[in-house]
């Protein structure tokens, strides 16, 4: 078997090219004219093509797969989603984070450059219900950071990570607090957990990663149809928060009536102020589908806000299915990667009288103390009382029930997903378009679907500068 670690930029791309349309059991058993099952099974995906198409042993080595050629190698899943377009599967995990070194090196200097700046892509098709074995490489792609488009947000990400680093602050990085480089966690035990300059409180082990969200977009860009992604940034030179603060500050202090008329929006339209910030924007398809939400997974808001500082309507998350959520566990949660991966951001209309005015604009994630004490325990309440059986109390045919509600933690709650009701109790109580609406709890009754939800209040405090 030949060692990878010895091979050249060329060769490294002939032999990448090579594997495009061979499923992981092709490059095995070129290797071997005859493998057992065993042998096949005996990596991840990953190991197995580092090991049989390039002769990499599995290995933690501090430096990049192939050297002297400075190549880091990665095999990356995409799926198919059903609307036809194409997605990652997951983030891109790059190395572990040294706490207590990483910080000592500005960004060319640093460990995630030397592993990284430099990634030979392969992508491979994952497909459910599939032997892991059948999955094809289907795309190759040299990724060089220096070359990239993105590098400048890129290092801006690396420095918020290190300097939270340096101020013994780890314990409370989130992968939703940078862009497109996230950190996140790796391992879930105590056993992960590890010491930090400046502070004697340890962190969770954490590793580099390229956000999911950021590789859907090298997926589309790559592999699938990329030509109908708005760009918002076209000036290299500008970063995403001055232009974001650029064209907002133009409309701040006009009016909703003002704005209206000035994008030829009608006043009866019911999503009118997010039409009126995809016009402040110049986007046709929404600010977030446009290049960079998508690649740092930012989900646009509008939020109008009442004379008093309070806001009426409360945000709410996908509706979940009872059957499965109640076979996820916390680490691996939709609900808890959602928190840690996404970022919102608040563009803020305050009633004056009788108009809104548009106030500005919040970028915000949710904190990650926050997401590991209370949004875990409110989770595991709602998964328990799930499992354990709904209480269903009816009065004046309104049903009620038990899950936890907008009094329990101040920050998230369990309500409807739908305006529409629908009901098939055990008690024989039944009402509303059941197939519809509806979802079938573990016990065989039916209830309206339901879903996770910000408080409003909860919204209003994270807003409360715009309160004045």
């Amino acid at each position: 078997m030949k060692k990878g670690r010895l091979y050249n930029r060329y060769e490294i791309e002939i032999i990448s090219k090579s594997a495009i349309g061979k499923s992981i059991e092709d490059i095995i058993k070129e290797e071997f004219v005859t493998i057992g099952e065993t042998e096949i099974n005996k990596g991840g995906i990953g190991q197995l093509v580092e090991q049989y198409l390039f002769g990499i042993q599995n290995n933690n080595d501090s430096e990049p797969d192939f050297m002297p050629a400075g190549i880091e190698l990665k095999v990356t899943p995409y799926k198919k989603l059903k609307n036809g377009k194409l997605s990652a599967k997951e983030r891109l995990v790059l190395n572990i984070i040294n706490y207590m070194d990483e910080w000592k090196n500005d960004f060319r200097n640093s460990h995630f450059w030397f592993k990284n700046n430099t990634i030979q892509l392969l992508w491979y098709l994952w497909e459910p219900n599939k032997d892991n074995k059948k999955f094809k490489i289907t795309h190759e792609k040299l990724l060089e950071l220096s070359k990239n488009e993105d590098l400048k947000q890129i290092e801006k990400d690396w420095n918020y990570i290190v300097n939270k680093i340096k101020e013994g602050k780890a314990h409370e990085l989130s992968e939703a607090d940078t862009m497109y480089l996230g950190a996140c966690t790796k391992g879930a035990n105590k056993e992960s957990l590890r010491c930090q300059p400046n502070t004697s409180i340890k962190a969770m082990q954490r590793a580099f990663c390229f956000k999911s969200s950021y590789m859907t977009q090298l997926v589309r860009k790559f592999i699938g149809n990329y030509s109908d992604v708005e760009k918002i940034l076209t000036d290299s030179t500008t970063s995403f928060d001055d232009y974001i603060k650029t064209v907002t500050e133009k409309y701040i202090g006009k009016s909703e009536k003002e704005l209206l008329k000035l994008f030829s929006i009608s006043e009866k339209s019911k999503d009118r102020y997010s039409m009126i910030i995809n016009k402040m924007f110049n986007v046709g398809k929404g600010l977030k589908n446009t290049e960079e939400f998508l690649k740092a997974n930012i989900i646009p808001k509008t939020i109008r806000m009442e004379e008093n500082g309070n806001i009426i309507e409360s945000i709410s998350f996908p509706a979940f299915k009872f059957k499965e959520i109640i076979n996820e566990n916390w680490e691996d949660s939709k609900l808890k990667e959602e928190l840690e991966t996404t970022k919102y951001m608040f563009f803020v209309f305050k009633k004056e009288k009788n108009d809104y005015i548009f106030k500005g604009y919040k970028l915000w994630n949710m904190p990650q103390i926050i997401i590991d004490n209370t949004i875990r325990n409110f989770w595991k309440k709602t998964i328990n009382k799930i499992k354990k059986g709904i209480s269903f109390t009816i009065v004046n045919n309104v049903v009620y029930n038990d899950l936890p509600g907008i009094s329990d933690n101040g920050i998230m709650h369990v309500r409807p997903h739908t305006s529409k009701s629908a009901y098939q109790l055990n008690n024989g109580f039944k009402r509303g378009d059941i197939e519809k609406y509806a979802d079938q709890l573990p016990n065989g009754e039916w209830m309206t679907k339901q879903c996770f939800w910000f408080n409003n209040t909860f919204i209003r405090d994270i807003l409360k500068e715009f309160n004045n």
